[in-house]
């Protein structure tokens, strides 16, 4: 008899099979609970953002101002003729240097010489006719003495020898002036200086009347003029500073600095209602004719003796509404703001009136991963190497 093969499994199978289901279920259950406690577990706090700082300092600062100027001439003359005549030569070239007492120009002296000459003749004259007067008062005064001759006579020769005497003065005067405007036929320079183009040319009647002949200015020293704005006045008067404590520099139109330093000489009693400035002038060498009249330059005013101040690099500095500030770094690393006042700019550092003391640790490098009142991990500006560090190149140097 055939045996039959039933398909399936048994009761007591499938329980076996339901319970080992069942236990896997659990136990995939129990590691699905456990990562996912692992996943909300909170993380962990970043660490503090790294800054660069740098400490104030006291530092011998000179302090300098730096102002537009313009070179000027101490002395600029326009030469003109003082009497009427040709001209007859022209010695000296235009644009060159002339010194004191130099022939500039010549006029034709023809006719002034001989008006000398009549003036000389008109006061030998003169002389002749002084001398008759007075032997012929001393001979009517002796007669009068003697009782043989009027008074009256005495009284018309002492007339006469007055006369006399007068007219010699005159013919002297006219003699001098004769001679004087002889003398203005030859023009002389009346300082060192440059010349300029002349505005007549030999053959040109000239006099007092006409336009100058040229102009000459004078070159070493040179007056240097700039305008000082009121403010800077008010002050410079309220700490009591002397214009001896300072010296002057320039700075030429190709950006060479002058090699001679100057003196302030004068300041103006008035200011400018325009420009709310005062004028200063300083007189400065000009051996080498550098400097010229009306020249534009920069004007550098140096005290000569540095003051020590509290300096911290620029790169420190913010603005807001409020001003200017810093973020500094305290005891603790933590950030803190501090409201400053500055002062003048000595190269990429700044004098630091108030608001800071010597020692303070102020941001340079990484502002924006400071947070006021946030901690930080402070690294000094100066490194080994000399080189002052970003946190760029901290951040590189990590990784």
């Amino acid at each position: 008899m055939p045996i039959q093969v039933k398909h399936g499994f048994s009761a007591k199978t499938r329980l076996h099979f339901f319970l080992l289901f069942l236990f896997g279920s659990l136990l995939l259950s129990g590691c699905g609970s456990s990562t996912s406690a692992e996943t909300k577990a909170p993380a962990a706090a970043p660490p503090p953002a790294t800054v660069i700082v740098e400490a104030a300092k006291f530092k011998d600062v000179t302090e300098e101002r730096t102002f537009t100027g313009r070179v000027e001439a101490v002395d600029t003359v326009q030469i003109r003729a003082r009497v009427q005549g040709y001209l007859k030569k022209k010695s000296f070239v235009e644009g060159g240097e002339v010194k004191k007492g130099q022939v500039l120009f010549e006029i034709e002296r023809d006719s002034f010489e001989i008006t000398v000459r009549q003036a000389e003749a008109s006061l030998a004259s003169a002389k002749a006719a002084l001398t008759l007067a007075q032997q012929t008062f001393n001979r009517n005064n002796k007669l009068v003495k003697q009782r043989t001759l009027a008074q009256a006579s005495l009284d018309d020769a002492q007339s006469a020898l007055l006369q006399a005497q007068a007219n010699v003065q005159v013919r002297e005067a006219e003699l001098s002036s004769a001679k004087l405007n002889l003398g203005y036929t030859r023009i002389t320079a009346p300082m060192n200086g440059l010349v300029g183009r002349t505005t007549y040319s030999v053959g040109n009647l000239v006099g007092p009347d006409s336009n100058a002949l040229v102009t000459l200015v004078s070159q070493d020293p040179m007056y240097v003029s700039f305008p000082v704005p009121q403010w800077l006045m008010t002050e410079i008067r309220k700490t009591g500073r002397k214009t001896d404590g300072v010296y002057v520099s320039l700075e030429l139109p190709d950006g060479s600095t002058y090699a001679h330093k100057g003196t302030i000489k004068f300041t103006n009693v008035q200011g400018n209602s325009t420009t709310d400035s005062v004028t200063v002038r300083a007189s400065i060498p000009n051996p080498e004719r550098l400097l010229i009249d009306q020249q534009l330059v920069q004007v550098s005013v140096i005290r000569k003796q540095p003051e020590r101040k509290l300096v911290v690099s620029q790169a420190a500095l913010l603005l807001d509404q409020q001003g200017t500030y810093v973020l500094a770094v305290d005891a603790e690393d933590k950030v803190v703001i501090k409201r400053i006042t500055t002062g003048e700019q000595q190269g990429s550092l700044i004098v630091i009136d108030s608001g800071l003391e010597e020692g303070d640790k102020v941001i340079i490098s990484g502002h924006q991963k400071a947070k006021p009142g946030g901690k930080v991990s402070p690294q000094m500006a100066e490194d080994q190497s000399g080189a002052v560090p970003t946190t760029d190149n901290i951040k590189s140097t990590k990784e």
